[in-house]
């Protein structure tokens, strides 16, 4: 784990400067540098999320075991930057490989917050809070899946109350006398 304090300086005098200042957050991300610098955050359990600070871009590429489309969570994803202010809105663009998409962060020369620290910083919120969303939703796929392949008592008729369809009189006759049963019923070629 990488684990990055963020400093904000406010105020310019050289006493202020000279004492060091308390760390104010703690970030808990798995981030990796890569070789040409980039920071690539994995702790998104759909997407990766690379920042390249040689051109200012925050990237996210979808997983390969990725079992779901990713877009909406890299839409997601960029709306909550765009509405931290890390990120321009009409920046946001789709990047050079299928189902990349980057956008650009531009900092100011003069500005008092470093933008790497404050993207990990919002990314982290951005992770903790969406995670809970995931387990919360994966417990229901899960209890509803459960509830249809063992419902509870009262929910279901045992096996053989109620005869299969093709059993009845009704379905039976429906079977013998379809014109198409052995030409394919309901294709014509």
């Amino acid at each position: 784990f990488l684990v990055m304090p963020i400093k904000i300086k406010i105020g310019n005098s050289a006493e202020d400067a000279s004492k060091p200042k308390p760390i104010q957050a703690r970030v808990s991300l798995k981030v990796v540098k890569t070789l040409s610098g980039n920071l690539l955050i994995d702790d998104h359990q759909y997407m990766d999320i690379v920042i390249d600070p040689t051109q200012n871009k925050i990237i996210t590429l979808p997983k390969p075991d990725a079992e779901k489309d990713v877009f909406e969570y890299q839409k997601e994803f960029f709306y909550y930057l765009f509405k931290k202010g890390l990120i321009a809105g009409s920046n946001v663009e789709g990047g050079a490989t299928f189902g990349m998409v980057e956008a650009d962060y531009t900092p100011k020369a003069d500005a008092q917050v470093d933008p790497i620290q404050a993207l990990l910083f919002q990314i982290d919120k951005y992770i903790h809070t969406t995670e809970q969303d995931n387990l919360k939703a994966e417990e229901y796929d899960e209890n509803i899946e459960d509830r249809f392949v063992d419902p509870p008592p009262g929910e279901y008729t045992p096996y053989g109350k109620i005869p299969p369809y093709q059993d009845t009189p009704a379905g039976s006759q429906d079977s013998y006398n379809s014109t198409y049963a052995y030409a394919g019923y309901g294709y014509l070629y």
